[in-house]
């Protein structure tokens, strides 16, 4: 029987598996922000890793499952960088989620339009319902079983449109953006009620 594997090694302690994991994502991110996810191959990543190829297989399956554990950890960074716009009335704008994609373009091009796009609208979807779960509603009338995909759904649609944009594309263009359409609605305060 197979060996199951994890991104998280057995022992806390175990800071080589740590390093491991480390530097197959590091060498991973590296390699796609220079050429295309599709040509890149295992004994790349390992190769830029400085790590086995017998190494690789204990933690992932394949680089889809790679892609998949960065793009978790990109999402998860990429919302608490906009958490105060979302959810603390009078915060700034998205700015330092634009500014981040924005850095890291490839990447996210990677992320948001290629093999990983259907995880990363998961994750979207999750982190944006842990994020309702864990903080007070600015505006407790709309359900949150509504708001939780609409945002998710708004952020993500916007940042792939971004992606699928030429690179100059005007970032303070995709800030307006994401506060008209998804903050203004969702996360400034608005006295409605509904019958």
């Amino acid at each position: 029987m197979a060996r199951q594997r994890t991104t998280t090694p057995r022992k806390p302690d175990d800071a080589r598996a740590h390093r491991s994991v480390e530097a197959l994502r590091t060498a991973f991110l590296s390699l796609i922000e220079t050429r295309p996810f599709e040509s890149v191959t295992i004994r790349d990543i390992t190769a830029a890793a400085g790590v086995s190829y017998p190494t690789f297989f204990r933690r992932f399956a394949g680089k889809d499952e790679l892609l998949a554990d960065i793009a978790t950890a990109e999402v998860r960074h990429l919302l608490a960088l906009g958490a105060g716009a979302m959810g603390t009335p009078g915060a700034s704008s998205p700015q330092a989620m634009c500014d981040h994609v924005a850095a890291h373009r490839r990447l996210w091009c990677t992320l948001l339009t290629g093999g990983a796009a259907s995880a990363m609208r998961e994750e979207f979807m999750a982190i944006v319902r842990d994020m309702a779960a864990s903080r007070p509603r600015i505006n407790p009338w709309i359900p949150v079983d509504l708001a939780v995909p609409f945002v998710a759904a708004g952020l993500f649609e916007i940042l792939s449109w971004w992606m699928r944009q030429p690179a100059d594309y005007p970032v303070a263009n995709v800030v307006t953006l994401i506060d008209a359409l998804v903050v203004d609605v969702t996360a400034r305060p608005r006295p409605i009620t509904l019958a």
